[in-house]
């Protein structure tokens, strides 16, 4: 007997100092009373306390569930009620619950007291007994799948969580394959079943049962990806800068700029252009095509930079550049100032630049040509230096047909932005010409002569301040035409032959009409001074000669246009007879040169009889059609001749039967 109270007292006090440890979760809670127990089952009977009866318990939201008392007091599930929160209950443990899908939840028990007049720890007087728990309310978790295909038609799947949890597990299910852990939550491969047209995934809490999701996933073929182009490869002052093609914007692709060694840069499959900061201009790079399994490996082909360097010294620039080994270059573009320079081989590594002003800056790229690909350097600017002043200028002197002077560079400057400085000598005198940007200079160096020649010496100055020697006196032809005789007839010629251009000096003398075309060209002899012009047309007043001289060394210059005026000459008879004997019938006019005239005649009263314009133009002696009787007739003759000058004369002209 004395063992059993012992026992019993020792029941009583170990639920007491359990029920001590217990707090209300309800306002009216029984706290500290023996039987204080309940457990949660599925409907199918499955004990959902995962941690015991007094452990924490999570519930899925939305699942059907039953309570049953633990209390180890023998009293009908019938007579203890459960409800949810602390308003009350409604039913009892046969009934089942559906868990709400928020919480915490509170699920409440009432009980009878199996000892309502007290003992074994029970309260006295009281007939009924509240106990309450709550528990964590979950959703059931619903993993959000990302696939990716690889292989080419795809033969793998590569299955990333991309929301995974630590107190998640996940299952995997192929087609209508068993399920599988899925251990790698972000992304492993996995191989198609042949047949399978799509994949689950399965999600439950590591610390709740009956609480799954899942994610279904209809296989969908990936598009077709061809090998990526790599097109342009161009340094920049901070890096690289890549222009791609091809590529297939698909989340099943993957693209990675790779140099020849260390990792790989992803490059976006929406990108045609990509920069790479900090690039090293010592790697060659290619773009390659991959998917998440690593099944696909395709790599365009090889780009490599670059590296230009430019320098200038005695009025050239000079480039240099280097390249790594990897593409296959099979030409050299250079472009100055972004316009075409010059190509050069694949093999070339410097170019020299010549054509430069020196004090002006340029701008260099070489862009190296591999297939239709191509990479480009960084732009260069150098400005062009000389330390050297150019050699002293030889000049070519040659007139114009207005008689003023061309004066010209025998040979270009070697820089374009040079200033050409010129001094005149003519006779006694020297003066220095104004300065001009134009070439050829134009000098109007006034009157001149065999014994009278102008002759033009030059000087360089460039842009960087050096300034070259004077140049050789470079003198053009001078020629003069001088009438032997009182018709013009005979002409002679005297020149000065071209000084400082040349020698070995050969002459044609060239016939000019008004417009300065020429009418006839003769070979002239050099042997003496002076010489004959050919005979001159005798329709021709003004007589125009330009002397065209040729050196040996193929130089042309001409000299001036020499002038001859011949003198107008008109003949009006004093008389006529117009009788019809065939002698003096008619008044016609002659002369030479006899081209803008007018010829009026007028009877004795000043009435005008007869106009001729024409030398074709004649007079019968008719006036109005009847023979004129004989009289003396006055006249007026005007005229203008080829150089301008008007001419006028009055006279009478006598008609005789």
């Amino acid at each position: 007997m004395m063992l059993r109270c012992f026992g019993l007292l020792g029941c009583l006090l170990g639920l007491t100092i359990m029920a001590a440890q217990a707090q209300a979760v309800c306002p009216l809670d029984d706290v500290g009373i023996p039987g204080n127990c309940f457990q949660v089952y599925s409907t199918t009977g499955q004990l959902l306390d995962v941690a015991g009866p007094n452990g924490p318990t999570v519930l899925c939201a939305g699942t059907r569930i039953r309570v049953r008392y633990c209390g180890g007091e023998n009293i009908p599930r019938t007579n203890i009620r459960y409800g949810l929160g602390c308003s009350g209950a409604n039913t009892d443990t046969i009934t089942t619950l559906t868990v709400p899908s928020t919480g915490p939840l509170i699920i409440l028990q009432q009980r009878p007291n199996p000892f309502p007049a007290g003992g074994n720890g029970y309260p006295a007087n009281r007939l009924g007994l509240q106990y309450s728990r709550s528990f964590e309310v979950r959703a059931a978790p619903v993993p959000a799948v990302q696939v990716r295909y690889c292989g080419s038609p795809f033969t793998q799947v590569f299955v990333a969580i991309t929301n995974a949890q630590s107190n998640i597990r996940y299952e995997i299910q192929l087609g209508n394959g068993p399920r599988q852990p899925l251990t790698q939550p972000s992304g492993a491969a996995y191989p198609v079943p042949a047949g399978a047209a799509g994949l689950t995934v399965y999600a439950n809490y590591t610390d709740a049962l009956l609480c799954e999701g899942s994610t279904p996933v209809t296989f969908t073929a990936p598009p077709t990806a061809g090998t990526p182009g790599l097109q342009r490869l161009a340094v920049l002052p901070t890096g690289l800068a890549f222009t791609f093609s091809g590529l297939v914007n698909d989340p099943s692709f993957r693209y990675v700029l790779e140099p020849d060694a260390g990792p790989g840069t992803p490059v976006p499959a929406t990108s045609t252009t990509f920069e790479l900061p900090g690039a090293s201009l010592s790697s060659c790079y290619r773009l390659r095509l991959t998917d998440a399994c690593g099944l696909l490996n395709r790599p365009s082909a090889v780009l490599c930079p670059v590296d230009l360097q430019v320098s200038s010294a005695d009025r050239q620039n000079t480039l240099t550049w280097s390249q790594p080994a990897g593409s296959t270059v099979t030409a050299y573009d250079l472009l100055r100032d972004g316009q075409p320079l010059a190509t050069v081989a694949a093999t070339d590594r410097q170019y020299t630049d010549q054509t430069v002003t020196c004090g002006v800056a340029y701008r260099y790229q070489v862009v190296a040509r591999s297939g239709p690909a191509t990479s480009v350097s960084a732009e260069r600017t150098v400005t062009t230096v000389a330390a050297q002043a150019a050699p002293a200028p030889r000049l070519t002197a040659s007139f114009r047909l207005d008689n003023s002077v061309e004066i010209n560079l025998a040979a270009a400057a070697a820089d374009t932005a040079s200033r050409l400085l010129l001094r005149r000598t003519l006779g006694t005198t020297t003066t220095e010409l104004p300065f001009s940007r134009r070439r050829p200079v134009v000098d109007q160096p006034g009157l001149v002569t065999p014994a009278q020649v102008p002759c033009y010496v030059g000087r360089l100055t460039d842009p960087c301040g050096n300034a070259s020697a004077d140049g050789p006196s470079a003198c053009p032809p001078v020629l003069a035409a001088v009438p032997t005789d009182r018709e013009g007839n005979r002409i002679d010629l005297t020149w000065a032959e071209p000084a400082g251009q040349g020698s070995g000096w050969r002459y044609r003398l060239i016939l000019l009409d008004e417009a300065g075309q020429e009418l006839s060209s003769s070979a002239l002899s050099t042997a003496t001074q002076p010489a004959q012009a050919p005979a001159p047309p005798t329709d021709r007043q003004v007589l125009r000669y330009r002397l065209e001289a040729t050196s040996a060394a193929g130089l042309v210059v001409f000299s001036n246009v020499a002038t001859v005026t011949r003198k107008l000459l008109v003949i009006i008879p004093t008389a006529f007879s117009p009788n019809g004997d065939g002698l003096n019938d008619v008044l016609e006019i002659k002369g030479r040169f006899l081209k803008a005239f007018s010829l009026t005649l007028y009877d004795r009263n000043g009435v005008e009889v007869f106009r001729a314009t024409d030398r074709a133009q004649t007079w019968d002696g008719r006036i109005r059609g009847a023979l004129a009787a004989p009289q003396v007739f006055s006249y007026r003759f005007e005229a203008v001749d080829e150089t301008g000058q008007r001419i006028i004369q009055r006279a009478t002209v006598t008609l005789l039967r």
